[in-house]
């Protein structure tokens, strides 16, 4: 197996994350073989191996990199100081948006090739994804509820009910026409009820 110089080896990291991902919109998981992505960098298949365990793992890599969007958008709301239910409809209306008009996440949230990329990906990685995903949340959870803004849920579980919301987006195709209003609805029955206190400071329902 060849060594590569640092300069050698970011510059073929990232031909296989930027060829990874053309060839995974245009094809899917799995169809795209690994193969077609060494061709495309043009690097032998044993070399591929320096820098990612398998496909899934380049995959989830990609993945990753196209979500990051979710880590600015945290911290942005982290120093706001509008009230909690506007960020939350900003966090889930961004959130929609961006897979809508983004084609490699639209492939990820499809259920086949979600489904595959868990079966052949490590636990272990993917605990420490859900794991990373909690954190960057618990800090801006934990600070509105701390001004009675929000529930008092544990982190986790108000963590993954805005992941369950966002996996609507699997359903698009069967939703059909009222995607769109199911999703305005859904964000705001949701962040109605995850919202202890209105824009205001009172009490809903007072």
């Amino acid at each position: 197996m060849p060594k590569f110089r640092k300069e050698e080896k970011e510059a073929i990291r990232e031909c296989l994350l930027s060829k990874g991902k053309e060839l995974f919109i245009q094809y899917g998981l799995k169809k795209t073989s690994l193969d077609d992505i060494v061709a495309a960098c043009g690097i032998a298949k044993g070399s591929f191996y320096s820098f990612f365990a398998s496909k899934e793992e380049l995959y989830f890599e990609i993945a990753k990199r196209e979500e990051s969007f979710k880590d600015k958008l945290l911290a942005d709301m982290l120093s706001s100081e509008l009230p909690p239910k506007v960020l939350l409809h900003e966090l889930f209306r961004t959130s929609f948006e961006t897979i809508d008009a983004n084609p490699f996440l639209q492939r990820v949230f499809r259920q086949d090739e979600w489904e595959q990329l868990v079966r052949k990906l490590p636990q272990e990685t993917l605990q420490q994804h859900a794991e990373e995903d909690t954190r960057a949340a618990q800090r801006l959870f934990e600070k509105w509820q701390g001004q009675g803004a929000m529930l008092p849920l544990e982190h986790e579980v108000v963590a993954g009910l805005l992941r369950a919301v966002v996996f609507v987006s699997l359903h698009k195709a069967e939703l059909g026409d009222v995607y769109g209003r199911v999703v305005e609805l859904l964000i705001r029955f949701v962040v109605n009820g995850l919202t202890a206190s209105d824009a205001d400071g009172t009490r809903e329902g007072q």
